[in-house]
């Protein structure tokens, strides 16, 4: 590595740090709703945020993590889907750049995508709850290194 590639890489880090403590980190908002069907056939709802469509800060957050959870009818009523969400949200918030992406109900609940920046956070954390006996929902989670955001592609283009 020449000297001048050390000085850029430095400082893209540094530009990513100042980004990252900015609110310019997040884009406005731009969701519009998707239709679709369960696997077994009932219609169920979902969203896409768009303002990822075009976010110049992808290659900083180059992790996917999808999560799937059970909403159980029976159980509190204030136990919706906006709420799980921000429950994970906020939860990696603590120490990742958190970008949810996506949100659409299941037979057994929903699936929600997002983008991170500090995986090693995140799989520590998702873990440790994970394990606890009292914890308040059962999700499951997967990670994959997706830099070009392929996964937010392939979601867009079901909206056409």
């Amino acid at each position: 590595m020449g000297l001048l590639s050390f000085f850029k890489s430095n400082k893209e880090d540094l530009d990513w740090d100042t980004i990252r403590s900015t609110e310019g980190v997040y884009p406005p908002n731009s969701i519009t709703i998707l239709m679709t069907e369960t696997e077994t056939g009932k219609p169920a709802t979902g969203w896409l945020d768009l303002a990822y469509k075009d976010y110049p800060y992808k290659k900083y957050c180059p992790y996917n993590l999808q999560f799937s959870v059970e909403i159980d009818d029976s159980g509190s009523e204030e136990l919706d889907m906006g709420t799980i969400e921000d429950y994970f949200k906020d939860l990696l918030k603590k120490e990742c750049v958190v970008h949810v992406v996506a949100r659409v109900a299941t037979d057994f609940g929903m699936i929600m995508d997002m983008y991170i920046d500090n995986p090693e956070f995140a799989q520590a954390t998702l873990m440790d709850l994970n394990e606890k006996e009292d914890k308040w929902i059962e999700f499951g989670c997967g990670f994959k290194y997706d830099p070009k955001w392929k996964e937010y592609r392939r979601i867009a283009s079901l909206v056409g």
